[in-house]
């Protein structure tokens, strides 16, 4: 008798235990769930247990998994989507300038520098003043002077980046001690802009050679490092990202995300680009995979089976930008004699790319100007003939200018467009006062064309190239499917021969995101078994005006299954 009551209680509890582990940590009904394994599927109701998603389906069968201990959401008509790829950014450098003396939003040339200035004022400390995204078009032809900074500050070298991160603008205390004269050459794959008459350097540094001075300047902590990516997550967090790629890095940048995954704060999944240098062939070929292959145990041991951070890629650059005239074009700027430059042979590109390819790299490529896409396309299609066709994701980001007989390329190589679709409007600086008037009429025309890419069956992935301009994918979608901005809705459609539909766009930054970062076996669609990394929005996308849709806000972000964002009301 003693022994069946015990056998009773131990049935009873096994049961009881199966029934608590059977329920969710949170249950989200009453508004449009969109699965995004295709562009049309919703479900009523979705559970989450852990870091997983646990179930999907009928607002009836999801409440089985209530339990005293669930949340439940009510959606309340909002809306939930997988959370959000961010394919190609900067949380480092984007979160260490805005801890730092930050310029973005500033246009008019005497705003900037008064800002430098009161920052300047506020930190006598700091031996060097180190500014950032400043907008380049606020001056004339992009070429701000040195003597602007010499009025407020002559005494301490200054160093101002640009927000596309290609040009430099400096006093002239910095060039005095870079050594910078007239009689410096340019280096190779860099441009100093000069007074016509006497050559004496302007104070405009380009490509390469702004490290002439960038290189002076006092060498962030590793402290400083990870404040500044704790704050890039932070942003990221609350515009519903949960994956990123890492556009550029380095050994300390690669070592202060894994400081942080170590200490089990790194909230997002990362995806690395290991920085190389084209123009150095082989040689980048060694040390990217010294880098590759250093860190490949230290990864194990702290990812585990979820892979917390991904190692496998490469970014080079091909070329510059076309408002400094330094992205490779096939024809002269249309008010120069030059057409920009590639950053290396094209020989030496494509030798790089095929060992790369060889090697199981991914490799993503910075390329603007059309014979700087042309020459990668031209490389993907030599690692395809010489090392066979394998499962690579190789992407091209940026996408500035491309040549028409090339767009049918990115479907056929397996390529994806990886697009940063916020730049694709006409807007009254960088557009109007240099892109315009350097690409002229016939080449405008081909600017981000991002719907006749897609119309081809090309994979597309979206990002923001942040701090460049702002990480919010809804301002990138708004721009996607009117070609207008937020600040220009009342124009017409510009280029609206390259429209893309919404669904397209948010398909880019879930699905698509995934795939170009090897992650759509964890993440990208809301499917059970897969990563709760979710997204709630204030209001149903699909159903708001298209010129509405840079108003939606997050209001919460979860990664893995915990809230990583909510909306303060």
């Amino acid at each position: 008798m003693r022994r069946s009551l015990i056998l009773v209680l131990l049935i009873a509890g096994f049961l009881f235990s199966c029934e608590k582990a059977e329920k969710a940590d949170y249950v989200f009904w009453n508004g449009p769930i969109y699965t995004m394994e295709t562009v049309v599927d919703q479900v009523e109701a979705l559970a989450v247990k852990g870091e997983q998603i646990v179930f999907t389906g009928l607002k009836k069968d999801a409440e089985k998994w209530i339990g005293d201990q669930t949340t439940v959401i009510d959606l309340e008509g909002k809306s939930l989507l997988p959370g959000f790829t961010d394919a190609h950014a900067h949380p480092i450098s984007g979160g260490l300038a805005l801890l730092g003396c930050d310029l973005t939003g500033i246009e008019s040339p005497d705003s900037i520098l008064s800002y430098i200035d009161n920052f300047a004022r506020a930190h006598s400390d700091k031996t060097w003043i180190h500014a950032h995204n400043f907008w380049l078009a606020s001056f004339p032809g992009g070429n701000p002077r040195k003597e602007w900074l010499d009025e407020i500050i002559p005494d301490r070298p200054v160093y101002v980046e640009s927000s596309d991160g290609h040009s430099a603008w400096v006093n002239s205390k910095a060039l005095e001690l870079a050594g910078i004269s007239a009689e410096t050459p340019d280096p190779a794959n860099g441009t100093i802009e000069r007074d016509p008459i006497s050559k004496a350097p302007t104070g405009t540094l380009r490509e390469e050679a702004m490290y002439l001075v960038e290189n002076l300047i006092p060498a962030y902590t590793a402290e400083e490092l990870e404040r500044g990516l704790e704050k890039g997550l932070e942003l990221a967090h609350s515009l519903g990202i949960t994956n990123l790629v890492e556009a550029s890095a380095r050994e300390n940048y690669i070592e202060t995300y894994l400081s942080l995954a170590k200490k089990g704060k790194l909230n997002t999944h990362i995806n690395l680009s290991i920085y190389g240098d084209i123009s150095k062939g082989q040689e980048t070929v060694r040390k990217v995979l010294t880098l590759n292959k250093k860190y490949k145990n230290t990864l194990k041991s702290i990812s585990g089976s979820r892979e917390a951070i991904r190692l496998d890629q490469v970014k080079l650059f091909i070329d510059g930008v076309v408002e400094g005239k330094t992205a490779a074009m096939l024809a002269p700027y249309s008010d120069d004699v030059h057409a920009g430059y590639l950053n290396a042979a094209p020989d030496t590109a494509i030798e790089t790319i095929v060992a790369l390819d060889k090697a199981a790299m991914q490799v993503h490529v910075h390329a603007i100007g059309d014979l700087g896409i042309r020459t990668t396309l031209d490389a993907f299609q030599k690692a395809r003939e010489v090392n066979g066709i394998r499962d690579s994701r190789h992407h091209i980001t940026h996408l500035h200018v491309i040549h028409p007989e090339d767009i049918p390329r990115f479907e056929e190589l397996g390529v994806v467009a990886n697009f940063q679709a916020l730049w694709a409007t006409l807007e009254d600086s960088y557009m109007t006062e240099l892109n315009y008037p350097f690409l002229g009429e016939k080449r405008v025309e081909w600017q981000y064309p991002i719907g006749t890419v897609a119309e081809t069956g090309a994979r597309l992935a979206f990002s923001s190239d942040w701090p460049v301009s702002t990480m919010d994918p809804f301002d990138a979608a708004q721009v996607a499917i009117t070609r207008r901005g937020p600040d220009s809705l009342n124009r017409k459609a510009w280029t609206p021969q390259h429209l893309i539909d919404l669904a397209s766009v948010i398909t880019g930054y879930t699905r698509g995101g995934a795939y170009v970062s090897f992650r759509e076996g964890q993440t990208g669609t809301l499917t059970e078994g897969k990563l709760a990394d979710l997204v709630v929005l204030d209001r149903d996308v699909f159903q708001t005006s298209r010129f509405e849709l840079y108003q939606t806000k997050v209001l919460m972000t979860f990664f893995k299954g915990k809230v990583v964002y909510e909306f303060a009301q």
